[in-house]
């Protein structure tokens, strides 16, 4: 009787013990999983949503430039046209700081360098090629919009992944945690029962 109840004392001790490396590797892997989601949240901050009103001013410096090549070739059109270069310049900068997949940053390259054809063609006097290399600039805006959409879903679905995941992963560590302590609570029963049948047997000797 005495070997039974040391034998669950163990078993108990060690589903203790389970519990305790069960909630141990929960909370390290929670952390780790938390980490992920404001990487990636910052990430979507950063580098999709700043980025997108980057593209949108870039967008409207462009337009701006397009417009002052239709109207005309005058030395003050010139300058305009080189203020608005400059202020691209600016944004491209900031652009090139964040992060840029592969494909993005194949075309804000492009962008980049039919920014620098137009203040050439520009300077030069050169309307047609001016306005040819600013209606590709226009294009490319277009395809980096769409991008970012694309990417920005991409990096939301990355979140609510790891979301329901780590869900998953608590409701698994609630039904473990719920049978140990159903299998603790039948040895400790099982263990009263064998003490309680000792004692009743001592008793029944006595008498």
């Amino acid at each position: 009787m005495w070997a039974f109840t040391i034998k669950n004392k163990i078993t108990a001790a060690l589903l203790l013990f389970t519990v305790l490396c069960l909630v141990m590797l929960t909370n390290l892997q929670e952390q780790r999983m938390v980490t992920h989601i404001n990487k990636a949240v910052t990430s979507l901050y950063e580098d999709r949503i700043v980025v997108g009103n980057y593209i949108l001013q870039l967008s409207n410096h462009t337009d701006a430039i397009l417009t002052l090549l239709h109207e005309s070739s005058s030395n003050s059109t010139i300058k305009a046209i080189d203020i608005q270069l400059d202020q691209i310049d600016r944004l491209n900068q900031l652009y090139d700081k964040t992060i840029l997949t592969e494909t993005e940053q194949r075309n804000f390259s492009a962008f980049k360098v039919l920014c620098l054809d137009i203040k050439t063609y520009n300077n030069a006097n050169n309307i047609t090629k001016a306005l040819e290399s600013a209606k590709k600039a226009d294009h490319i805006l277009d395809t980096l919009s769409s991008i970012q959409v694309e990417e920005g879903k991409s990096k939301l679905d990355e979140v609510l992944s790891m979301t329901n995941t780590s869900n998953i992963l608590s409701y698994i560590e609630i039904v473990i945690l719920i049978i140990i302590s159903i299998l603790i609570q039948i040895l400790v029963l099982s263990s009263k029962a064998v003490i309680t049948k000792k004692e009743q047997t001592s008793n029944h000797r006595l008498n």
